[in-house]
């Protein structure tokens, strides 16, 4: 018998959303619910509630857990030792000396999508949705595409180690300051979002509170990225590319295989679970962006507004570059295959869920021993890789467009300074990623994560027309239009944030329409007026390309070619 699970919506406040969750799966399951999970009980003994299979876990399991994560720690820890005698400059530390082949690149960029977040989300989306879930993924593969074509070869021939190093000189300084502030204080959610969506992942399985794992996860990405910089992150995601393999394909295939997975699934779930075609609002990305095309511009704007643009910097030349984003969207293509299906997985089985976002915990627990522990050090590893970008992207800012344009603070950088400089801004700024994680998750439960990414991308859509402006031609390029544009965009995810709006209306779609709409209208106002403030285009001195000796300038005039 087919049990017809209600697509509940997740708008309103987390009580309403909870309320309607639990009416409608009384209303629309009801007995055959109930008659389902008995099944599923028998058939699957190991499986229960949240709590019994924390218990499980700690009885039997927990030991051998913790220690599987020690090693990893002592593993990727070791690399930062040893990638630290490889940094000498500030250079070396956020961008790698330019130095990182396409293959390590493509491995990093892959690691950026599949993270702690996209655990939790996923495996919720998979629940609540079914298969449509899979747009996740999806949707940053098409952007990545997208933007190897054009901003990753771009990024990399302007010689730019950041997007607003770029926007100087296109626009001028007041611009650049202003998007780095708008991109410093986006950057900050994506390790806030990270840690907190594996914390509370791996925490129903451990039976641990979600602020101890926040705290572990932290403790270990702070230490090696405080040791080696971009070099330590590119050389660790080899390791955890392995291990969230692991994590998201091979447990979830096993599963499947070894409890006749495919067929409990056709047999409990709705015909519309299965469909990949987006069909209509789907649950959760309600709240999230609205539908699946939401999805994908979530992901264009992080991948155009600037929060990939240092692994682009980073790549050895723009051929690379490119080459290191195709690879990156290949390597990710699989685990949108197959990662909707651990939540389809777990609602054919009857299991309910206070919090969707645990159902690849509850997965886990189907898994032999010795695996169950590769895995959750995959959901860990997952999670840090994610880390890792979001806080050298922003350290790179902060250094570059905060300390090095205060002409007092300039001056005491000395190159011998600079390493120790950029390792402190690293610390302080992931230390605080992690109590914001743990204030975030208790301010906001159920979609801490979620919102995390919603801020991240909503600073990321107001800089976003300007960054397209620059790439299509510098006619396009007005100083006014562009500080005005970032900080309209930038305001109103702020407000959206103090108000608490964000858990009504997403904050990305307003805070792209806002900025490109005060772009346009200033730029034609300016284009009647003239320039409000100095020249038309700033003569500021150009970032050359150490590799082609092209500057960013240049690029300029061959894109107007």
């Amino acid at each position: 018998m087919e049990c017809k699970f209600h697509r509940p919506t997740f708008m309103g406040s987390r009580q309403d959303r909870r309320e309607r969750y639990d009416q409608a799966t009384v209303r629309d399951c009801g007995e055959i619910a109930a008659q389902d999970r008995l099944h599923t009980a028998d058939r699957y003994p190991n499986l229960g509630a949240q709590e019994t299979i924390g218990r499980r876990m700690d009885a039997a399991v927990l030991p051998i857990m913790w220690t599987t994560l020690v090693v990893y720690a002592v593993v990727v820890i070791g690399i930062g030792l040893v990638t630290a005698r490889w940094i000498q400059s500030s250079t070396d530390f956020m961008v790698a000396g330019r130095g990182v082949s396409w293959p390590l690149q493509g491995v990093g960029m892959t690691s950026i999508i599949v993270a702690g977040t996209t655990a939790a989300s996923l495996g919720a989306l998979g629940y609540t949705a079914g298969y449509v879930a899979h747009w996740w993924i999806t949707g940053w593969v098409l952007a990545v595409v997208l933007g190897a074509f054009s901003v990753a070869p771009f990024a990399r021939r302007t010689g730019a180690a950041t997007i607003t190093e770029w926007l100087e000189v296109a626009f001028d300084g007041n611009v650049r300051v202003l998007a780095g502030v708008a991109l410093a204080v986006g950057l900050f959610f994506s390790p806030l979002a990270n840690i907190l969506g594996g914390g509370v992942v791996v925490s129903g399985l451990l039976n641990v509170p979600v602020e101890t794992m926040i705290v572990v996860v932290g403790a270990i990405a702070l230490v090696y990225l405080v040791l080696g910089g971009l070099w330590a992150a590119v050389f660790s995601n080899l390791v955890q590319y392995v291990l969230f393999t692991f994590a998201f394909i091979i447990a979830i295939v096993y599963v499947l295989l070894t409890t006749d997975g495919l067929r409990l699934m056709s047999e409990n779930l709705p015909a519309s679970y299965f469909s990949p075609i987006p069909h209509g609002p789907v649950p959760g990305i309600d709240w999230t962006a609205g539908s699946a095309f939401g999805l994908f511009f979530l992901m264009f704007a992080l991948a155009f507004g600037g929060t990939y643009w240092h692994r682009a910097a980073s790549s050895r030349s723009a051929r690379e570059a490119r080459r290191s984003w195709l690879f990156g969207a290949a390597l990710a293509a699989p685990f949108a295959v197959v990662m909707p299906l651990a939540g389809m997985y777990v609602r054919a089985q009857g299991v309910e869920l206070a919090d969707p976002q645990q159902a690849f915990g509850v997965l886990m627990a189907q898994l032999p021993v010795f695996l169950a522990a590769l895995v959750l050090t995959g959901i860990i590893a997952a999670t840090m890789s994610t880390v890792e970008a979001g806080v050298v992207a922003g350290i790179a800012i902060l250094y570059r467009d905060v300390l090095q344009k205060q002409p007092r603070i300039a001056r005491l950088l000395q190159e011998q300074w600079t390493v120790h400089t950029v390792r402190g801004l690293t610390f302080l700024f992931t230390l605080l990623a992690i109590i914001a994680a743990v204030v975030f998750h208790r301010a906001v439960p159920g979609v801490g994560a979620l919102a995390g990414i919603a801020f991240l991308s909503a600073f990321s859509a107001a800089v976003l027309p300007s960054v397209l402006a620059s790439m299509l031609n510098r006619r396009y390029c007005v100083k006014e239009a562009a500080a005005l544009s970032i900080g309209a965009g930038g305001i109103y995810t702020i407000y959206s944030l103090v108000t608490g709006l964000f858990q009504e209306v997403h904050p990305l779609l307003p805070s792209a329409m806002i900025a490109a709409i005060t772009y346009v209208v200033v730029a034609g106002v300016v284009a009647v007026t003239g320039p409000w403030w100095g020249r038309g285009v700033a003569p500021a001195p150009v970032p050359v390309d150490q590799a082609t000796g092209a500057g960013a300038r240049a690029v300029i005039e061959e894109e107007q070619r």
